[in-house]
């Protein structure tokens, strides 16, 4: 009873009695070098062990690769589409995103626990079929509803908001399931890769797409001139192309479903972990101590004041994050014009970020194995904040990709420290609340966002095709945006000491994924 008390206190994680002195140096800390050496050997490790992993976590990992491709490109279109297509205001677009975007998070907080309920497998086939017939649904509106109207309260936009709202209620399922089934097929040997790969098949996802869809968007959509006089037409003439990389992505979608069938639909393979078996452990154990209200508050995660500043205080450098989904097509596509090559693919520039993280992640995490871990949050924020005052200098090739090259170096330092920290700080029997608490601020992030990048969006950025001779000067839209989010690095350096007064918890004692 004394060690759970001791446990739960809110100071635990950030005390004294776990941290080392912040400022004592790393010990081993790798050569450059080696840290490379040491990184791209660990990709190729980690590739090894997938190749030999059992069938059902290779079908689980080829799913979301799959599913993320699909994921990040309709992520890619989906404010293009709503201005341009469905004929949206920037405004109301940005609300449409943001709203999607906050409800798949939602959804995830109220919906996860149906997959334990009904199962994971069975879910997670659900799911797919949800999510393969709303981006049907999605890819063939403008074809099938476009004609008698468009704009707020057409049916086109209708249709289109509520295959929104089945795939976002969808992806409250389909995530938790995808990692349910990821521990349930994962044994002590291949469960810290099964989850590794997660990670990297999204970012890899998000980069393939962005290299097919500038080539689906041409064929599909019609071609024209400076002056709009169509010179090609496409696969889908009188369409821009969105609708039919829209259709290309609900292949995708199929291709998931089958891979859904062959690797895991059809398994005989009996799970290493059963959570019903341990299900019924907890029924049969009536000796535990039931706590009360009060006790549940005082236990909550969101009750360590320490714990709720490092969580939200990350809002404003999550921002650059959030405008990746919903600004950064848009940006490209209006404002380098007078870089064809830019403009035309920015489907492919917008989703650079995934293929660096995925590159740069594992060379960065072997270099840094031993610095402190708050330290590395501070350095890393800083550096992904940093770049952005370069779009301040105007719209040019050079800016933007070092920009994006710069800022995913800086995610790729903080970004997997930070559940690293978060499960440092928690008490060991409350990891798993302290982590899922830990997304609420990505689920207030998008909201924000939301609420004003429509407006900076018709301010600084208006579209030229609609509004012909309008000024654009997205140099200050950038400055306001970095200036956001500096207040991240800044404050969690101002409040180093108050948050880490004795530094980290040295690397070597970060519990590993089969203890978490």
């Amino acid at each position: 009873m004394e060690s759970e008390e001791k446990n739960s206190h809110p100071d635990d994680g950030f005390g004294e009695n776990q941290t080392d002195d912040l400022n004592t140096p790393p010990k081993g800390s790798a050569s450059l070098g080696e840290a490379i050496a040491n990184g791209f050997k660990e990709t190729l490790d980690t590739f090894k062990a997938f190749a030999h992993a059992p069938k059902e976590i290779i079908g689980i990992n080829l799913i979301n690769i799959f599913e993320g491709m699909a994921y990040f490109g309709i992520l890619t279109y989906l404010m293009l589409f709503m201005t341009k297509n469905v004929e949206l205001s920037d405004v109301h677009a940005s609300w449409v995103v943001s709203g999607f975007l906050m409800l798949i998070t939602l959804s995830q907080l109220f919906l996860g626990g149906v997959s334990d309920k009904v199962g994971p497998k069975k879910m997670l086939g659900i799911t797919i079929v949800i999510l393969l017939a709303s981006r049907i649904v999605l890819g063939s509106s403008e074809l099938l509803f476009a004609p008698t109207g468009t704009g707020v309260g057409s049916i086109f936009f209708v249709v289109v908001c509520g295959s929104l709202l089945c795939a976002a209620l969808a992806y409250g399922v389909f995530n938790p399931a995808i990692y349910s089934l990821t521990r349930m097929y994962s044994d002590k040997k291949t469960s810290a890769v099964s989850y590794a790969m997660l990670y990297a098949g999204m970012n890899l996802g998000a980069f393939l797409i962005g290299l097919l869809l500038p080539v689906i968007r041409r064929a599909a959509g019609d071609q024209t001139d400076d002056a709009g006089k169509v010179i090609a037409q496409g696969l889908l003439p009188g369409t821009n192309g969105i609708s039919g990389a829209m259709i290309f992505i609900a292949g995708i979608m199929g291709i998931v479903l089958l891979l859904y069938i062959v690797f895991l639909a059809r398994s005989k393979t009996k799970p290493f972990l059963d959570p019903k078996e341990d299900e019924k452990k907890d029924l049969d154990d009536g000796s535990k101590h039931i706590p009360s209200l009060l006790e549940r508050i005082k236990a909550h995660p969101l009750a360590d004041i320490k714990f709720d500043f490092f969580i939200f205080i990350l809002i404003p450098v999550q921002t650059l994050f959030a405008y990746q989904n919903i600004l950064i097509p848009s940006y490209l596509e209006r404002c380098y014009t007078q870089y064809p090559t830019i403009s035309d693919n920015y489907e492919t520039f917008s989703n650079l970020n995934p293929l660096i993280v995925f590159i740069a992640a594992p060379v960065i995490a072997a270099l840094t194995a031993k610095q402190p871990v708050y330290k590395m949050m501070i350095i890393g924020t800083t550096v992904m904040a940093i770049p952005t005052f370069l779009l301040c200098f105007g719209t040019t090739p050079a800016t933007f990709l070092t920009f994006i090259l710069i800022g995913s170096i800086g995610e790729s330092m903080w970004q997997p420290r930070f559940l690293q920290h978060v499960t440092q700080i928690a008490p060991k029997e409350k990891i798993g609340a302290y982590v899922g608490i830990a997304n609420l601020p990505w689920f207030m992030t998008k909201f924000i966002v939301g609420l004003y990048v429509g407006f900076f969006m018709e301010s600084f950025i208006p579209d030229l095709t609609k509004n012909p001779g309008a000024l654009q000067n997205p140099e200050t839209m950038w400055l306001i945006f970095a200036c956001i989010a500096m207040i991240s690095p800044i404050a969690l350096f101002l409040a180093r000491k108050w948050m880490n007064p004795n530094g980290d918890k040295p690397s070597d004692e970060v519990p590993s994924a089969d203890e978490l």
